[in-house]
């Protein structure tokens, strides 16, 4: 007597239109890997919606309504598996998108929030939750997997929907570490993650988002499922879809030194041609009392009142800037600030928590009412260290939220009021697990690939302005940050000061450099990183994951 066949169960996000729906389509009809399988569909339209939704394909035991750009969705989605009895899933397909086109000076607040949720924060959430889920059951023969939708727009420089890229490349930097844990541990090493990055597709994502394309030219939805469907059966750890978006990604992660030049330029031209025929306002300059102050300007740094911010507080002090600190800790605020003082700078401190809602918007209204800002330095960040599967999920959102959620809304505010003083500079803090990967630290790496995208794409959009944005990717420093963190100090002093560092930052701020990673090991280990990615991830594992406790 033979045994019942078991379905297998395949849980897709955004499954009501585009890709989604095409998979879903998809997977009703053939199943998986020759099996028949259980369908789960995640989307935020209602089931009553006929217009959209197929009656028999989406049914009350099939489809779980949810707004992925709620902050509480992955919960909602456990809670409805719960009540459905579902306790295993053998495939998630994190599909969901969002976007947004049109300048970073536009773009709300609560947009960003919902491309930050939609297309990151949930994904995680939702991960880490349904991860119990995926481990394989007894007797099973089959791996479970959990694949990612990204996009080739991750490695590009995209002045129009920097935000939306910023996610993209936060996810590709979270599965790639992701990966290498799941490989790492014992109870994990058969469950696989998987990352796919179609190109533009025929959707009305583009509608959506503002753009101004004629989908006709992309490939449909059902096309580019088809090929989605069939990496899916393969084990690649990474795909990307269709050979002209192939060409795209690699121009985009080995040739930024030609493609980057090119988008800055034809950005200014663009945004030439539009100024002149809608004949805007022009440009706001400084004015008169600003120029004539007896400093080069304000330098607002977060985080300033301890470790590379302070040195970075100092160091700009001493090259003649007024500096305007922000830190969530009160005592070594006022010490720094009397400290920059009684060197005859001009200082004051912002005691405010980035990771509060109402403290950033206290923050917000408090900069809008200062001086322009000359140059702005994003350094506040944490961790949160530990394999993901084990890590505590809230501390792990809380590093998503400052390190990257923080500052891409209070840059995004500073824009709209215009408080970025043309001709000055943005600095964006990323790490060097940007090109050697953090394995032990899965988001926080996230985060660091994800402003970088964002600074890259700031600087073509912000060019017009002779704004210049300064991304920079330090190693290990001589910190308390990084002693936390860190599973061995037994060469510490081998790390650079944040003394050092800093002096390095505000000489290629002067220098009005884009990319800055300082010391020459570090740029080794860079250079080793786009050249030999796997190598530098296996030597990243042996060196960190591997002595976590």
């Amino acid at each position: 007597m033979s045994e019942p066949i078991t379905k297998r169960t395949i849980l897709i996000t955004g499954a009501t239109d585009g890709i989604g729906k095409a998979l879903a389509e998809h997977y009703s009809t053939k199943g998986w890997q020759n099996q028949p399988a259980r369908l789960i569909f995640i989307g935020r339209r209602s089931l009553i919606d006929a217009s959209t939704i197929d009656p028999t394909l989406f049914t009350a035991d099939s489809y779980c309504q949810a707004n992925l750009a709620e902050l509480e969705s992955a919960e909602s989605i456990v809670t409805w598996l719960r009540e459905k009895q579902i306790t295993q899933i053998d495939l998630l397909i994190h599909n969901a998108g969002i976007g947004y086109v049109g300048r970073a000076h536009d773009q709300p607040a609560d947009n960003i929030r919902q491309l930050i949720n939609v297309n990151l924060r949930t994904p995680i959430a939702l991960t880490h939750h349904l991860l119990p889920h995926l481990k394989n059951a007894t007797g099973q023969t089959h791996n479970s997997k959990i694949v990612f939708i990204s996009s080739v727009a991750a490695t590009l420089p995209t002045p129009h929907y920097a935000v939306y890229t910023a996610t993209k490349a936060a996810l590709d930097g979270f599965v790639r570490n992701l990966q290498i844990e799941l490989a790492a541990d014992p109870a994990t090493q058969t469950l696989r993650a998987q990352l796919i990055s179609p190109g533009a597709t025929r959707t009305n994502m583009h509608a959506k988002s503002g753009a101004d394309l004629d989908p006709q030219k992309f490939p449909t939805a059902q096309k580019v499922a088809a090929q989605i469907v069939a990496t899916i059966d393969t084990n690649r750890r990474t795909k990307t879809i269709g050979p002209f978006n192939q060409l795209l990604k690699f121009t985009g992660k080995h040739a930024a030194f030609i493609l980057d030049p090119l988008v800055r330029i034809r950005t200014i031209r663009t945004t030439q041609s539009t100024q002149t025929q809608q004949q805007p306002a022009s440009i706001p300059q400084p004015n008169s009392v600003e120029k004539a102050a007896d400093h080069l300007g304000t330098c607002t740094i977060t985080g300033a009142a301890d470790g590379i911010g302070k040195a970075l507080a100092l160091r700009f002090a001493t090259s003649g800037y007024a500096i305007k600190g922000i830190d969530i800790d009160a005592d070594r605020s006022a010490t720094t600030e009397t400290e920059l003082r009684d060197s005859g700078a001009e200082a004051t401190f912002l005691v405010a928590n980035l990771l509060d809602p109402a403290d950033l918007e206290r923050t917000q209204i408090n900069l809008a009412a200062g001086p322009s800002i000359t140059t702005l330095v994003h350094n506040a960040g944490i961790n949160a260290v530990g394999h993901f599967a084990q890590l505590d999920l809230a501390s792990q959102l809380r590093v998503l939220d400052l390190n990257f959620t923080a500052p891409l809304l209070l840059t995004a505010d500073l824009l709209s009021a215009n408080k970025l003083q043309p001709g000055g500079s943005i600095i964006f803090l990323s790490s060097l697990s940007h090109y050697v990967s953090y394995p032990g630290a899965a988001v926080y790496a996230a985060t660091k690939d994800g402003i970088a995208s964002y600074a890259r794409s700031l600087s073509a959009a912000l060019a017009i302005q002779k704004i210049n944005v300064l991304t920079v990717f330090p190693g290990p420093t001589r910190t308390a940050h990084a002693r936390r963190y860190s599973p061995d100090n037994s060469r510490e002093n081998n790390r650079m000061s944040p003394d050092e560092l800093a002096q390095q930052i505000v000489n290629a701020t002067a220098a009005r450099r884009r990319i800055l990673i300082p010391g020459s090991v570090n740029r080794i280990f860079a250079t080793l990183g786009r050249i030999a990615p796997r190598a530098m991830e296996f030597a990243m594992r042996k060196t960190l994951l591997d002595k976590l406790e």
